[in-house]
């Protein structure tokens, strides 16, 4: 090595070292002040995901999680490989927590997504042992849910794809209660006949205009009948018996249908293979749940 060169490794090696020193010293004050003003990291944050995707926070030398927190969030930069904090913010709008905080205590809650490929509601209704353990289901998907195989379905939350009517046809969009038929009972069942469903639909549409004592009646019965003991029940929806909204409040998609022809007493069977329930009172509708495969009658009364 010729002086030059060991004149020049001298002159640069204290800089190094006085700026690694420098990170370091940053790293560990701020990592106290984060744990005194936020706590522990949350588990959906991934510190080395974000410091190899973002070199800039590793060069200023703040603890991550804070630089997320402070300014990177804001810029619309991912906690992880999982979550896509501009998809998330979309949905949430904004919130005086992170997305990942907010995420976890609020968002599972309002079935918000943390990216286009993870729908929280549908990992949900998918693997109930989650839902009945209280777990995170995108936590729960990338401990252990990835490496069990377990399947992330891609969320619907976007308006381009919320297209729950796409190749619906006319004869199976099925509107209640309405001017010719105020008054209706959909029964949730057991089993039902393959013999009597035989007309096969990728999609059955049913288009309910329920006020929110009835919304919340039929989401609780959807979400507790498939882990009941019982063998139907039954919602019965009269219109007529107190005022209703102008227009349709949830879409109950039925897809991969099998279905009957509406007999003498104006029931219809379906068997399904997933049913969804849209949430369409906001300007955008959204999926509100899913659930697993089912049957149904719905049965126009007098």
């Amino acid at each position: 090595m010729t002086d030059s060169h060991k004149t020049n490794s001298h002159k640069t090696e204290p800089h190094t070292t006085d700026a690694s020193l420098r990170r370091r010293a940053i790293r560990l004050v701020t990592a106290a002040y984060r744990r005194a003003t936020l706590g522990p990291v949350p588990r959906l944050f991934d510190a080395v995901f974000y410091e190899r995707t973002y070199p800039d926070v590793v060069a200023s030398g703040l603890d991550p999680y804070l630089h997320f927190v402070r300014s990177g969030a804001a810029a619309d930069r991912n906690p992880s490989a999982d979550f896509d904090t501009a998809y998330y913010r979309d949905q949430s709008g904004p919130t005086a927590l992170d997305p990942v905080r907010h995420y976890m205590s609020l968002g599972v809650k309002a079935g918000f997504d943390p990216s286009p490929a993870f729908s929280t509601v549908a990992y949900l209704a998918r693997y109930p042992d989650v839902a009945r353990a209280g777990a995170n289901p995108l936590l729960h998907f990338r401990t252990d849910g990835r490496a069990e195989r377990r399947i992330a379905s891609p969320s619907l939350a976007r308006p381009l794809d919320a297209v729950f009517l796409r190749g619906v046809p006319e004869g199976r969009q099925w509107a209640y209660p309405n001017a010719r038929i105020p008054r209706f009972c959909l029964s949730l069942l057991r089993n039902a006949p393959v013999a009597a469903c035989t007309q096969a639909a990728a999609r059955i549409c049913l288009l309910l205009t329920l006020d929110g004592s009835e919304v919340d009646v039929l989401t609780h019965n959807l979400a507790a009948f498939a882990d009941s003991a019982l063998d139907s029940l039954a919602i019965e929806i009269d219109m007529r018996l107190r005022l209703h909204p102008p227009n349709p409040t949830l879409a109950l998609t039925l897809e991969s249908c099998f279905h009957g022809a509406r007999d003498a007493d104006g029931t219809t069977l379906v068997r399904y293979a997933e049913a969804r329930l849209w949430d369409l009172a906001p300007d955008i509708p959204r999926l509100k749940a899913s659930f697993p495969p089912g049957c149904l009658a719905v049965r126009e009364l007098a």
